[in-house]
């Protein structure tokens, strides 16, 4: 009777110590999962507000042109939206070059249909024909006209005179137009192809560390070496914390202060 006695008494203290590692066991399991779990959101931090509100505005003046094709290549490569201010192109190849643009995400903006200084800028009445003529042009081939410009030579060019300018200005305003400068910029318009290491550092000493940076290039035969320089951009720019984005008429503009009488 003592042994039965003495087995049942061994019996249940070993059934009790087992329930009670099972009890211990499940407690710690539940403690580590609660410690990971709270753990997830530090792991998955949003990225930083800074490297959200730095902006690159890439901006190319002058084209479709012979380089446009190479220029437009890189960015779907990269994945980075850009901005042409265009002229009139009249040949199937720019015409086919303004709706890659546009199919590609890229926003166009108008530049002039002609280019050419001394018209553009006889009066205020010869730009805006030269302007509306551009509207048209590229109304017929995008299905669209562009709501943002770049006045040729920058909006106090010594070309114009400053009444012409204001009067554009003023008119174009009214229509819901918005024009950009730029604030960083790659001395690319010479009558041969700047290197594109010296290109890249025209910009980055002029852009500076601006939270938000115009750059202004230029898209035309003579600019060979701008995808070499695009292509240092894009790595510069990104590894500072900057994104980039096309203009639109509801991008806050830079512009420059009016040339004064």
């Amino acid at each position: 009777m003592f042994i039965r006695s003495f087995r049942l008494k061994n019996i249940l203290f070993g059934t009790i110590v087992f329930l009670l590692t099972v009890a211990i066991s499940l407690n710690v399991f539940s403690a580590v999962m609660t410690v990971r779990t709270s753990a997830e959101p530090i792991d998955a931090a949003p990225p930083s507000k800074e490297s959200t509100n730095k902006v690159v505005y890439l901006t190319f003046d002058d084209g479709p042109s012979v380089v446009t094709a190479d220029i437009l290549d890189l960015l779907k490569e990269e994945n980075i939206p850009a901005t042409f201010f265009v002229i009139g192109a009249t040949t199937d190849r720019g015409k086919m070059l303004y709706q890659r643009m546009a199919d590609e995400g890229h926003s166009i903006g108008l530049h002039s249909y002609s280019h050419k200084y001394n018209e553009i800028y006889a009066n205020a009445d010869a730009y805006l024909a030269d302007f509306e003529r551009l509207q048209e042009h590229l109304r017929e081939i995008v299905g669209d006209t562009p709501k943002i410009f770049r006045f040729p030579g920058g909006s106090n060019n010594s070309n114009a005179s400053a009444s012409t300018l204001e009067r554009v200005k003023e008119i174009t305003a009214e229509q819901g137009y918005v024009f950009f400068d730029w604030n960083a910029l790659a001395k690319d318009d010479k009558a041969t192809p700047t290197p594109a290491e010296k290109m890249f550092k025209n910009i980055i000493k002029s852009g500076k560390d601006e939270d938000r940076i115009l750059i202004l290039m230029h898209d035309d035969a003579l600019r060979t070496t701008a995808v070499d320089c695009i292509k240092m951009l894009i790595d510069y720019y990104t590894e500072k914390g900057y994104h980039f984005e096309a203009l639109t008429e509801d991008t806050p503009p830079i512009q420059f202060e009016p040339r004064k009488y």
